[in-house]
């Protein structure tokens, strides 16, 4: 399957839409492609300061409708041809950590990113055609528009320290003073829930209308090689040492470990086994990236899922704890991905 494309957008089976081009500062509809394309809502109304106050709920993201719509591939939405030379620009992570805006609050998203921005002058797009060929491509995945509230709003800018330019930084937003520009929104937040992961694209136009910005982001786990460290080698290893650092796969932003990580676990429970008298503390350590307190409780509750998942062979639970190191004992600078990937371990210690 080809990637989203203008200006024409392949969607495999389900036929096609057309994008219509139209002169800069333009508000021509959208022309219908022969098999339909279907209608577009117009865009959503700024969210008031007052309105944002009163509505402070923790997104939920289980309430978002999942998507059986099939995906391209990554990432999902092209540029349009005349982009291409016309001073766009492109930034591309294979895994990066990186925020999204989800109902009224900023949050952090790992996994394989894209940006890219390019002048709407060259290829012919108004802004509000530009958002509304999108938004139509974005929808015919399957995507729902979550921020509930505008970057720019002046209570969601409180409630985060007041640093509106911290958060344009995080949202790879360039500068946009205005939430609406001739009915257009200058930022919107979809989310695509498939059954394999979610995927957040962010609209931005900056500059006045006169530039576009997709942010794409698939959300995963940092696939982590697991070693498999057979028993007696932890054992030499905390007998010589006093601890040993061990790298386990978790889902992301979660205390679940994956599959491919029971393995360890049965090498720990063994050697655990082979000497009674053994009692190890478990720590959890994670990267600088996040803020320090989602960084302790998520390395605490790691760690006391390993126990507990050492407890499920057969240990005894007096024989371990669980410990939340964070960020605070790194094993090496945190400047490069290779170096967090480090950084994120469970070490066992002996007691």
């Amino acid at each position: 399957m080809k990637l989203h494309t203008l200006p024409l957008v392949l969607l495999g089976t389900m036929g096609a839409i057309a994008f219509t081009g139209c002169k800069p500062k333009e508000a021509e509809p959208i022309a219908p492609s022969a098999v339909g394309a279907p209608a577009v809502p117009a865009a959503s109304p700024t969210i008031s300061a007052a309105a944002a106050a009163t509505h402070t709920k923790p997104f939920d993201i289980t309430l978002v409708p999942g998507s059986k719509a099939e995906v391209p591939p990554f990432p999902y939405l092209d540029l349009p041809k005349e982009a291409q030379g016309a001073g766009y620009h492109v930034e591309n992570q294979d895994f990066d950590r990186t925020w999204v805006l989800a109902g009224e609050e900023l949050r952090t998203v790992d996994g394989r990113t894209s940006e890219r921005w390019f002048p709407l002058g060259p290829v012919h797009l108004s802004m509000l055609a530009a958002f509304r060929n999108y938004e139509t491509a974005i929808k015919s995945m399957g995507g729902v528009k979550v921020n509930t509230v505008h970057p720019i709003d002046p209570a969601f800018v409180a409630r985060n320290d007041g640093n509106q330019e911290a958060i344009f930084k995080k949202l790879g937003i360039p500068n946009s003073r205005h939430a609406d520009t001739e009915g257009t929104p200058t930022f919107s937040q979809y989310l695509i829930r498939t059954p394999k992961e979610n995927i957040w694209i962010s609209l931005i136009f900056f500059d006045g209308d006169l530039n576009m910005s997709l942010k794409v982001v698939r959300e995963e786990a940092m696939q982590q090689t697991v070693s498999l460290i057979k028993a007696d080698t932890m054992a030499a290893a905390l007998a010589d040492e006093g601890h040993i650092a061990l790298y386990l796969n978790f889902d992301n932003d979660s205390d679940q470990i994956r599959a491919d990580s029971n393995s360890v676990i049965d090498e720990i429970a063994a050697m655990m086994a082979a000497d009674p008298t053994l009692k190890i503390r478990v720590e959890g350590h994670t990267d600088n990236t996040g803020t320090a307190a989602r960084n302790n409780s998520l390395s605490r509750a790691r760690a006391e899922a390993v126990v507990k998942a050492i407890t499920a062979k057969q240990i005894a639970a007096d024989r371990l704890m669980a410990e939340g190191a964070g960020a605070n004992r790194p094993l090496v600078d945190n400047r490069s991905e290779e170096n967090r990937a480090k950084n994120r371990r469970v070490e066992l210690v002996k007691l």
